[in-house]
């Protein structure tokens, strides 16, 4: 297991990372998430070995790292640019690390075809790299990376030169493949759709600091912080005011004003209005009348905005609901149980 404990970092004064804590079980993938300048791939030089942390810990089967070399810690990097040697053949490439830990040659030959078959890319073994499709070679590089048998493999963002079609069906097999060969790994994105598809928990990070660790679907159903909700790509942010009475709190919104949950303190807040906690018509509880302002079909989804008054709000509805035309009036409704979200005003 690898266990990253309260890691600091800092370059010419200023800080990259503020107590980084987290952990990696054994044949669990976990998704490095967020932002460019998060500190992601700082965080991952560290662990790699590349980088020294200021203060805090990398540890592997809490066995201290600090003294171990990069190359010694038997873990694998997977980049974004895959490094490919072009005057190898697929076979050529992949038995590279097998090769540098001058493993037997019959050993690398079993090792090899073994991973070739496991990225699906039997019958390739003597083909030019250079004549492959890019989702092809990323294939070559996954293979060399598992080839050895790392420890932890560390992915970093490594369908970010690939197109979207491409990326999006590559995405479900590189799942598949870590999860059959058991690979513990870690995945660098800034993709939060990459990393719902492929991890088993998520750690958000922003500034340097974890702002959320997290299985996907408790991610994004129970962000723990306006941040994450932005960035998640909820849009339906807005400052409130937490008012409260002897019977009831409520909070005073630019769309009026909305019930909120005793627990909640009074003062400055922000409430989040989930997209897809809405509603056409008159069923839910609470009610707003606004004006369509756009739609647009999304798969499995409708995308809308509607103007409410002078704020717009971003819903989603399934792709069977009837919209009207844009610039029509509408009604939504909703269950403020399952649509309201608030956090406090600490941004």
């Amino acid at each position: 297991m690898l266990t990253v404990r309260n890691i600091y970092k800092s370059f010419a004064g200023k800080p990259a990372l503020s107590g980084v804590s987290f952990d990696v079980k054994r044949g669990e993938i976990v998704a490095l998430l967020g932002p460019s300048g998060s500190g992601k791939s700082t965080l991952l030089s560290i662990i790699a070995g590349l980088e020294v942390p200021d203060r805090g810990q990398v540890l592997w089967n809490k066995k201290n790292m600090a003294a171990v070399p990069a190359h010694r810690r038997l873990f694998g990097l997977m980049f974004q640019d895959y490094a490919l040697f072009p005057h190898r053949d697929v076979f050529g490439n992949v038995a590279f690390g097998l090769q540098m830990h001058r493993k037997d040659k019959a050993e690398i030959a079993v090792r090899v075809n073994e991973v070739i078959r496991l990225v699906g890319l039997s019958g390739f073994e003597h083909r030019d790299v250079t004549t492959l499709s890019g989702g092809e070679q990323q294939r070559v590089a996954l293979a060399r990376a598992l080839a050895p048998q790392p420890h932890l493999l560390m992915l970093d963002e490594p369908l970010g030169s690939l197109d979207r079609a491409l990326r999006t069906r590559l995405l479900e097999d590189l799942a598949a493949i870590l999860r059959q060969a058991g690979q513990t790994s870690l995945y660098v994105t800034h993709d939060q759709e990459e990393a719902y598809a492929i991890a088993d928990r998520i750690v958000l990070l922003n500034a340097g600091r974890v702002a959320q660790v997290d299985r996907p679907e408790e991610l994004y159903r129970h962000p723990a912080s306006a941040f994450v909700a932005r960035f998640l790509g909820l849009e339906n942010v807005f400052a409130a005011t937490v008012v409260r009475s002897a019977k009831r709190v409520w909070l005073e919104t630019p769309l009026g004003k909305l019930p909120a949950p005793r627990a909640v303190l009074t003062g400055e807040a922000i409430v989040l209005l989930r997209p897809d906690a809405f509603q056409l018509g008159g069923k839910g509880p609470l009610k707003f009348k606004g004006r369509l302002l756009s739609k647009r079909f999304r798969g499995k989804m409708l995308r809308a905005k509607v103007l409410v008054g002078k704020t717009q709000l971003v819903i989603e509805l399934p792709s069977a609901a009837e919209l009207p035309r844009a610039g029509a009036r509408v009604q939504l409704s909703f269950d403020p149980k399952k649509a309201i979200q608030v956090f406090p005003r600490e941004e």
